[in-house]
């Protein structure tokens, strides 16, 4: 897989990466800067709770936004989870997350308390 440096534009071949990766840390060989640092300020999102999931398959699906939050270069990732079982389980999935250092922070988009605001990078 390619990752491009925003800062530089030079390509780096860097590895598919897995939940126990993050947050990952690749330095550009041309610029030195943190390739996974990097970001566009963009928001990703994705619903993970509206097309019948159970809470299992709605935390695979945040495992899997993560991963495509990292490996793209968005700064956060807005997770549609709705005000159930799922938005409560997705919460506590997130401040272990928080501990483990693979998200920076979270919280409700308010209004709208059934979508939450994940930043992976600062």
């Amino acid at each position: 897989m390619m990752r491009e440096c925003l800062h530089c534009g030079m390509p780096a071949q860097v590895p598919r990466l897995q939940l126990e990766d993050l947050p990952p840390s690749r330095i550009c060989l041309k610029c030195d800067s943190d390739l996974y640092s990097q970001s566009d300020a963009s928001v990703l999102t994705r619903d993970i709770a509206h097309q019948q999931e159970s809470v299992k398959q709605a935390l695979a699906k945040l495992e899997n936004c993560l991963i495509a939050a990292w490996e793209g270069h968005a700064r956060s990732l807005r997770l549609v989870v709705g005000g159930g079982l799922i938005r409560q389980d997705v919460l506590g999935q997130l401040e272990y997350l928080q501990n483990l250092g693979v998200v920076l922070e979270y919280s409700e988009d308010r209004p709208n308390r059934g979508a939450i605001l994940v930043r992976i990078r600062a």
